[in-house]
């Protein structure tokens, strides 16, 4: 073909085109050949050619300027659109994590050198008003000497014209790569932080072998919950990938550069990062840890409840004496041993000792039944009891009172605060484990991350401040 390239293999294809291995006097190059005749995908594959031939680093893929031809088969009314770029030898980062690592993660220091190559591939990319809109493993390639390219820039596109597309009301057109497509390029408004979405998504993968759909989010923030799968992820690196990958594009870093900068700051705070995973992985409280912030609370509970529930009682009886103060007729006075402030202190220790199951021994259990003042109190007593785990452990104190002396705080499964939600789901699910005879606090003992039953319910820890 143009009288100097010779086809040699092929080296793969798809529903647009087909890659060939060629020899180009000796030297092995690879030849795009567009299948699809359709005028987006011709002009798709004309803009590879035009970027490549701009763009110079060694990151990418060299075209020369000649690079770009049409070729008119003998058998076919309608010409082939081709593209000769430089031959990046190696595998990519899809293939190696499949067929090398068996999805095993990478290591902190080898991610974070990859990181840096890529980001300045990138920071090359933009300087020139280009974005690259398909960043994912599939499309890195990791050469023999461990150097990385960013390859298959048919999807890259001009940012001063989708400015101007979209000035004008028109479409962009969408590429999507499920599971690093984020989500404004989804609705065709990619920008050039759409790249660092799908490039915090890639190391997230390779960090946890884990394709990025599979982790949950957090329902208020949007964030991936993916920390906890990679345990050897230091809290700086992991902090630098939550930003790159933040659900609105302006909550991502403003250009390359500046994450260039904080991957220097994380260089500069860590003299030995073989040891930094070790330091920033989370000492999870052990359960007698646990055991006595548990007992510092109930002691600061039960008087607490002692107290509010005889004044609560006494304004209660002095006001509603009648409905308050007074028993079914039906019950033996010799069985009536109590008073009803008496009664109103004890639902109040059922409740704040036994939680849900402490209230209802309160209203439905107890014999002879308590003065109605006690099931009024054991009631405001567990919703003050509510409140003061919830409001604490969603705070950002992250601890009740029980905890702060023995510096242990609770988080989510990434180590951040609580959501309010959160928080409700772990204090009722930890009513369960009291129902349970304290089995589900037991729990704690024999899982691996310190996690009682309310803490593996609600995606919780209890760590080390």
């Amino acid at each position: 073909m143009q009288g100097r390239y010779r086809v040699v293999r092929t080296l793969g294809g798809g529903g647009f085109g087909i890659t060939y291995e060629i020899d180009d006097s000796g030297l092995p190059k690879v030849l795009k050949v567009l299948t699809n005749s359709l005028p987006k995908a011709i002009e798709l594959f004309q803009q590879e050619s035009s970027v490549l031939s701009r763009l110079q680093h060694p990151g990418i893929p060299k075209v020369e300027s000649d690079g770009y031809f049409t070729y008119l088969p003998r058998d076919s009314e309608h010409p082939f659109h081709c593209l000769v770029m430089e031959k990046i030898e190696g595998v990519n980062l899809d293939e190696y994590m499949r067929e090398s690592r068996s999805y095993q993660p990478i290591a902190e220091l080898a991610s974070i050198n990859w990181l840096k190559q890529l980001v300045q591939i990138l920071h090359q990319v933009h300087h020139q008003q280009y974005f690259h809109r398909d960043i994912k493993p599939a499309n890195i390639m990791l050469r023999p000497d461990g150097q990385l390219a960013l390859i298959d820039f048919g999807t890259a596109r001009e940012v001063t014209q989708t400015f101007m597309q979209k000035l004008a009301g028109q479409e962009v057109t969408g590429i999507v790569s499920l599971g690093y497509t984020p989500p404004e390029q989804m609705n065709g408004r990619a920008v050039p932080q759409s790249d660092f979405y799908a490039l915090g998504r890639t190391f997230i993968f390779l960090l946890t072998g884990k394709f990025p759909n599979s982790f949950p989010e957090d329902p208020r923030t949007g964030e991936l919950i993916w920390r906890n799968y990679a345990p050897h992820v230091s809290q700086q690196l992991g902090n630098l990938i939550d930003y790159l990958v933040a659900p609105f594009p302006g909550n991502r870093p403003k250009d390359a550069s500046q994450i260039l900068d904080l991957l220097a700051a994380i260089d500069k705070d860590s003299s030995n990062y073989e040891k930094a995973p070790v330091h920033n992985t989370p000492k999870y409280a052990g359960f007698w840890k646990r055991a006595i912030a548990y007992i510092i609370d109930y002691v600061i509970i039960v008087i607490g409840v002692m107290v509010i529930s005889g004044i609560v009682g006494s304004i209660l009886v002095d006001v509603f004496p009648a409905s308050m103060a007074t028993l079914p007729s039906s019950i033996p006075k010799e069985k009536i041993t109590s008073t009803p402030i008496t009664d109103a202190v004890v639902g109040g220790l059922f409740t704040s000792s036994f939680g849900l199951f402490g209230l209802l021994l309160v209203f439905f259990v107890s014999d002879p039944p308590l003065y109605p003042v006690a099931k009024i109190t054991s009631l405001l007593i567990l919703i003050l009891q509510w409140l003061y785990f919830v409001f604490l452990e969603s705070s950002n104190l992250q601890a009740t009172v029980g905890k702060m002396p023995l510096q242990i705080i609770a988080t989510d499964a990434n180590g951040k605060r609580l959501s309010f939600a959160q928080a409700n789901i772990r204090y009722w699910s930890k009513n369960l484990s009291g129902i349970m005879l304290c089995i589900g606090y037991v729990v704690a003992i024999f899982t691996k991350k310190k996690q009682a039953l309310h803490d593996i319910i609600a995606n919780t820890l209890v760590i080390n401040k």
